[in-house]
């Protein structure tokens, strides 16, 4: 079976075409050229064509709210309740439904799967789930917290159980992209987390603002007049490293500038390793503890420097970092020193071999003729 994974981020789009073996046949990687869903349209059926053939096509779903739990094979009514969940996530669920239909109209006989990010978080404790909201608004309108990149920490989560011998008890999981987010895993399963209803809340991001005083969003509508239009443009597209540097949400730009002098680009990158380790204190605090830390996604995977001004956060649990294997780490492995009591680890993102496993497990029951995972 030759199953291409299509991964339609916020900020580009990503396909890999795999073996039942875990083998790449193929794959490609590319920023959006543009806005419009008919130039991105584009994008993916160039993809398509260039992976071509293939059995069926598994996609990264961000959002799968509290209906989807597990994977699914997309049909009319799948799709028709994508949809509705878009209003939960616009970004980024338009641009999964924009590639589901490429490959319906492309390769209308070719099955799809949806694997969802959320779908990790499902084991959240009620008590992390939810908000300080009257109970009677979040059961009306199903107000809860979803978390989010769950399929890059489930293939952490994995990996780092792999390269250690077992997965640790305490486990913190540090998403560095585009996007940004720290999950707590205890035992495997996902126990608190800093994204929510949206990828809007928790760090700051590369243009997301992260989580902000909801008194001054009220403050912005009331007294400055900002619309709602404005106001979600600004949180997610013109905040984050992008909105505090007034340069670029790509760090090593940042870097760059501040590095050549750039007062606000210092301000942001310092902004941003502060929200990174609020976030492994709060983790840390929430576990009782931490037996490990993996860095995963494009910036923990690659900047040696973010990762060495992150993790003295954990210092105090008895965390050192092995600064030669931190420089010069270009492959998973462990960066902690020898006699370093909590380990640290670099992870290379693979949601592609996630969503893999998930497309090869759904097959096998639907052989059965069962359409669940």
């Amino acid at each position: 079976m030759r199953v291409l994974v299509l991964n339609t981020g916020s900020s580009s789009l990503k396909w890999t075409l795999l073996a039942a073996d875990k083998r790449i046949l193929a794959g490609g990687s590319e920023p959006w050229r543009a806005e419009d869903s008919a130039t991105r349209g584009g994008q993916v059926r160039a993809a398509l064509e260039q992976a071509a053939p293939f059995d069926v096509v598994g996609h990264r779903v961000v959002h799968g709210g509290k209906r989807f739990q597990q994977a699914v094979a997309i049909d009319a009514s799948t799709r028709e309740a994508l949809e509705e969940l878009s209003a939960f996530d616009p970004e980024h669920m338009q641009a999964a439904l924009m590639a589901i239909d490429a490959v319906t109209a492309s390769f209308p006989a070719v099955a799809q799967v949806a694997a969802f990010d959320t779908a990790f978080h499902a084991t959240l404790p009620e008590a992390s789930a939810g908000y300080g909201l009257p109970q009677e608004w979040s059961e009306r309108w199903g107000l809860r917290r979803f978390g989010f990149h769950g399929l890059s920490v489930a293939y952490a989560v994995e990996r780092v159980g792999e390269l250690l011998g077992a997965i640790p008890r305490y486990l913190i999981v540090c998403h560095l992209g585009s996007g940004c987010s720290v999950t707590a895993v205890e035992g495997g399963r996902s126990v608190d987390t800093t994204m929510g209803f949206s990828p809007l809340e928790g760090l700051m991001m590369a243009t997301r603002s992260g989580s902000i005083d909801p008194g001054l969003l009220l403050y912005l509508q009331e007294h400055c007049h900002v619309g709602i239009a404005e106001l979600r443009e600004t949180l997610t597209k013109r905040s984050g490293l992008r909105g505090v540097s007034g340069i670029s949400g790509d760090l090593r730009q940042v870097l760059e500038a501040a590095d050549g002098g750039s007062v606000h680009a210092k301000l942001a990158y310092e902004r941003f390793v502060l929200s990174i380790r609020r976030a492994l204190g709060a983790m840390a605090g929430v576990l009782g503890g931490a037996d490990a830390l993996v860095f995963t996604g494009g910036i923990g995977e690659n900047s040696a420097r973010l990762r060495r001004d992150c993790v003295s956060a954990l210092r105090f649990a008895g965390l050192e970092l092995a600064e030669g294997p931190n420089v010069s780490s270009d492959s998973d492995g462990d960066i902690a020193t020898t006699g370093s009591r909590v380990r640290c680890l670099v992870v290379r993102a693979r949601e592609d071999l996630t969503i893999l496993k998930k497309v090869l497990r759904l097959a096998e029951r639907v052989e059965r003729h069962q359409f669940r995972e």
